[in-house]
């Protein structure tokens, strides 16, 4: 009889990272929808745009819940949405150096418990503290976001072996599962029970994802009990010499000062966040108010993009791989390749949602295509920080999404704007215009000028000196 053998422990870790990632979206675009019913509406906007051209369309039905609703204007509800990216802006930079220090494990896990103490707050700082309250509420939630994904790219940089990377970058694909399925729930939630609990479930699913994590994780297989010693020499043995113990201050200096693969990193990675926080800020309210779906069935349409997106990320994690195995490119001819997927392809499919105005099928189509191609991020840019310095990947991805980040503060005002100053459809037009330029060419920058190669200061301060002696 063939003798089946367990798959390795690291499989486990990846679902953890999906669940992770998937967690950390959840609470970041929640909002979207869940806006949507908290706002008073006026008798100025309760006529999606293109309902004039579609006799066929009614009006949303009738708020029956009693909950309790505001008078927010647009630019209200632009604070509300990026008062999460205010606070994620001032931990994400210093969230891969307290990974480094107090490791993943811990700085997840607390991470994740204090955000679901907070979403589970949401509906009291609301109705108590108002506007005010929720923009308190959010920064603080945005606080203890910032310090995941770089904590996450810690994690992998521990249990990943080199040639597996792109399977594990993959798994952080599950925040376009998170943000498929929060839409859908806190839609459904929303309409039945009031907006109050398209937070309180949230909470309660967090609480079994903080328990989970607790148990299943740990910083590095060697202080896991679980894995097979196999698999941590498997994993000690493949990690090329690159990464190492030592707990030392990252080099920020010579990545901001002196390295021009660094800067195509942050700009590439600008483009990428500008259109994912684009569609997550807006893409419900485009279908609403625009497109005029009614909350369930715009929640569940601007779902679709990210189902593609975690459909095609998984794909070209796998292409990625296999091109590395079978060394058809070098590394950095991988990662330029494929921001062709990445970014440019998303460029050109939000400047033709121009094309199809108020035809619901190919606007729709459009957004599916830009996130379905954006998946490719997992081989091209989203990957760099590893390949550029596997000691410090979470500190490199903390510091590029210390500038990126600030996406998510001006994307939603931009919207805000944009849609308060041009009435009808030119208002959206030039919001998804403007992300597809942006898309293009932060793609331009990173084929120029990025790079897939390990730098100079990957290596911790100490390591020349234990390496000369060695060779002696």
């Amino acid at each position: 009889m063939v003798k089946l053998r367990a798959p390795p422990y690291r499989l486990w870790i990846a679902v953890m990272i999906f669940m992770t990632s998937f967690t950390n979206y959840m609470l970041r675009a929640n909002m979207s929808v869940s806006i949507i019913k908290m706002v008073e509406k006026t008798k100025k906007n309760q006529t999606a745009v293109c309902a004039t051209f579609d006799n066929s369309t009614k009006p949303p039905p009738k708020d029956e819940t009693g909950s309790k609703t505001f008078k927010w204007n647009e630019g209200d509800v632009g604070w509300i949405l990026s008062g999460y990216f205010y606070g994620y802006f001032l931990t994400v930079m210093p969230g891969g150096m307290i990974s480094n220090y107090i490791g993943p494990w811990h700085t997840i896990l607390w991470s994740g418990a204090g955000s679901a103490f907070l979403t589970g707050l949401t509906p009291i700082c609301a109705i108590k503290g108002g506007l005010a309250g929720v923009v308190v509420n959010r920064f603080f939630l945005g606080l203890l976001g910032g310090v995941v994904y770089p904590a996450i790219h810690d994690l992998i940089a521990k249990w990943a072996p080199p040639k597996e990377k792109g399977k594990f970058f993959a798994a952080m694909m599950g925040n376009t599962l998170g943000t498929v399925l929060t839409w859908i729930v806190v839609a459904a939630a929303t309409s039945a029970w009031g907006w109050e609990w398209g937070f309180y479930v949230l909470t309660i699913f967090m609480l079994f994802y903080c328990i989970a994590f607790g148990i299943i994780v740990r910083d590095k297989p060697d202080s896991h009990p679980w894995v097979s010693d196999e698999e941590k020499k498997h994993i000690a043995e493949s990690q090329e010499g690159h990464l190492t113990k030592k707990k030392v201050f990252p080099p920020y200096h010579k990545m901001l000062c002196f390295n021009i693969p660094f800067w195509a990193l942050v700009v590439a990675q600008l483009g990428n966040l500008w259109g994912l926080n684009l569609i997550i800020t807006y893409a419900p309210k485009f279908m609403a108010e625009t497109l005029g779906f009614n909350i369930k069935a715009s929640a569940g349409l601007a779902a679709l993009p990210y189902l593609a997106r975690l459909l095609f990320s998984n794909v070209f994690g796998i292409v990625g791989d296999y091109m590395r195995k079978k060394d058809i490119m070098s590394v950095t001819k991988i990662r330029k390749f494929f921001i062709i997927f990445s970014h440019f392809i998303p460029g050109a499919c939000m400047i033709l949602i121009r094309a199809f105005g108020c035809m619901k099928e190919g606007a729709i189509a459009m957004l599916v295509l830009n996130q379905g191609f954006n998946g490719a991020c997992v081989v091209s840019h989203l990957v760099n920080p590893q390949d550029l310095s596997p000691n410090f990947a979470g500190s490199v991805f903390g510091i590029v999404n210390f500038f990126c980040m600030t996406t998510g503060i001006f994307v939603p005002k931009i919207t805000g704007y944009l849609k308060t100053h041009y009435k009808g459809f030119t208002g959206p037009m030039l919001i998804f215009m403007i992300g597809g330029i942006v898309f293009i060419a932060t793609g331009v920058v990173f084929i120029l000028f990025g790079s897939g190669e390990v730098q100079p200061w990957n290596k911790k301060k100490g390591e020349d000196e234990e390496e000369t002696a060695e060779a002696k």
